[in-house]
Parts: C-alpha cells; structure tokens; sequence
C-alpha cells in the first residue's frame, strides 16, 4: 500500500511471509561472519558495520531472541551499497543509522530492524543487469550517471531513507510475516524522482531474492558459508581474478544490449573490469556463484564441492 509521506519522501509498504523460522534470518541475514549480500543479492551489492561493537552483539543475538520475555535493542550505524537500479542502472553507497532489536510476541518471537539514512549519499554511478534481474548477475563502474539513455549525465543521489522491517514468528506454523515500510526521496537537482509505485517494486525485488536464499533446502549451513569467506579472504588478489575471469567472459558472451553501453563494452573488452575490481567484489562473485549452485540456481561457475573451491 501507498504510505503518507515522511519529509517529502514517498513512502509504501509491502508484507510477505517465509516458509522458516527466525533462527535461521538471524543466522544470515544478521550474521557479521557472513556478507549480507548472500542473504539479500537482488538487493545489495556491500555492507558494513562502522560501530564494530555491535558484531559482538550480533553474534549473541539467535540466543537472546528465544527468550521468552526479555527485549534485546542494539544500535549501530552502518554502510551499504545497492545493486544497480532496474530502472536507470544506478546505484548508490551511503551511510545510515540502525536499530535491530528482538522482543516476544504473541505467535513467537520477534525481530524488528530500523535504518534511517538522513546524510546525502555518494553521486549515483553507472551499474547495469545483465540478463533477467533474478539471475543476480550485475556489473558496477566509477562512472558518475546513470546507465539509461538521455541520463548518463545526470547527477543523482539518494537524499534521504528511512525504512522499518517487522519479522514476526509463527512457531506453530513455522512461517515469519514480514511488513516492510520504507520512504524514500532520490533523484537530481535537489528533485524527488522517486514514487510509491517505486518503492513498493524494490521491497518485491529485496522480498524475492530473500525468500528464494533462505528458504532453498540447499541452502549451506551458516558456519559453513562463514568458513568458505574466510577461505577466499586468505586467497591472493591474482589467483581470485584467475577464478572470476572466466566469470565475466561469459557475461560479455552473452550479447546482452545492457553491456553494448559505456563504460561496459570498453571495460569488460580490454580487461579492465577485471583488474579494477577490488579483493571484496571479486569474493562477492564467488560467493554468491557458490550459493547459486548450492541452491539449484544456474551458476557461471561450478564448485560446489569442497574439491572444486577456489584454493590459494
């Protein structure tokens, strides 16, 4: 539904429900051990916690929540990056305060998390999609724009977010119902693009590459999705751009219109895609190519064994 708006930003909500329990969000998608972007890859491309105090807390929060009486509130301020826009192919970095906390509730327990995004994001930059967006294969560039015609030049930036996610428990039915609400005001020229309809679409997008990852049967445990980016943090620069090469070469091997565009085509062409990606977006490519395979998703790359894992 279509919120009132907050601060000039418009605003929606959109609710869902997954087939797991809360224990298991907890395990991924609050994880500090495990990047976020492998429990919400249609979603965001990076993340990080710049209170380092509240991994800690993170860590201890799947036990607290099973208590049946006490309320757990942690807060922290984060940064994220965002996959490239289905409708422009920008994509934005920005910093925001959260509040993630647990309580009982009713049907089970309860999991609420609260961002507030108040400071100008970095200038968009040109992202593309290439294929169908839920094959969670995107390309990210320097480019300050956008990635659509007539608006490479524009200087966008998201002005202001603040979004609300509910998770509550259903024990007995094992499922969770999640209500999102999230305002947002973004565009150029100080000139809010940005509708309900919008919005509502990247909530959907976010809720179907979520539920998609954690309700996979195939879904690796949690400690071993920790261990396996802990193995590729230890891995040289040179032999992780060995194993993502072929990666990219079959991208560019589709012929997809999105990658005929600049910077694309000269990028990935002269290897400069490859060597210009830092140590973390060439670990994003193997972990999530990992988790496709894992999961039953096609993959452009194959190790799912432990054989076949990228070694040093």
């Amino acid at each position: 539904m279509k919120l009132r708006e907050r601060e000039g930003a418009a605003g929606a909500f959109y609710s869902f429900s997954m087939k797991t329990d809360l224990a298991r969000v907890l395990d991924y998608a609050y994880n500090p051990d495990i990047p976020l972007y492998v429990a919400m890859p249609s979603s965001l491309q990076d993340h990080e916690w710049l209170t380092p105090q509240v991994n800690e807390a993170l860590r201890a929060l799947p036990r607290k929540a099973e208590s049946a009486h006490d309320i757990h509130l942690l807060r922290g301020r984060d940064r994220e990056a965002i996959t490239p826009n289905t409708n422009t192919g920008g994509y934005y970095r920005y910093e925001q305060d959260r509040i993630v906390a647990t309580l009982p509730g009713s049907t089970g327990p309860v999991l609420i998390s609260v961002s507030n995004q108040n400071d100008l994001s970095e200038v968009g930059r040109k992202g593309c999609i290439v294929g169908d967006d839920s094959d969670w294969n995107y390309l990210y560039s320097d480019n300050k724009g956008l990635n659509k015609t007539g608006l490479g030049w524009v200087n966008s930036y998201m002005y202001y977010a603040h979004s609300v996610i509910v998770y509550v428990a259903d024990t007995r039915a094992k499922v969770i119902r999640v209500g999102s609400f999230k305002w947002l005001s973004a565009g150029w020229a100080r000139m809010n693009m940005v509708t309900s309809n919008h919005i509502l679409a990247g909530i959907k997008r976010f809720a179907s590459g979520f539920k998609e990852v954690l309700e996979a049967p195939g879904l690796p445990g949690a400690e071993e999705l920790a261990t396996r980016y802990r193995e590729l943090q230890q891995i040289s620069e040179r032999r992780l751009r060995e194993v993502v090469s072929p990666y990219l070469q079959v991208l560019n091997s589709t012929g997809d219109e999105v990658l005929r565009a600049n910077p694309f085509k000269k990028l990935l062409a002269s290897g400069t895609y490859l060597q210009q990606m830092s140590r973390e977006e060439l670990i994003k490519v193997l972990m999530l190519e990992y988790v496709k395979e894992r999961i039953g998703k096609k993959s452009l790359l194959h190790f799912a064994s432990q054989s076949t894992f990228p070694k040093q």
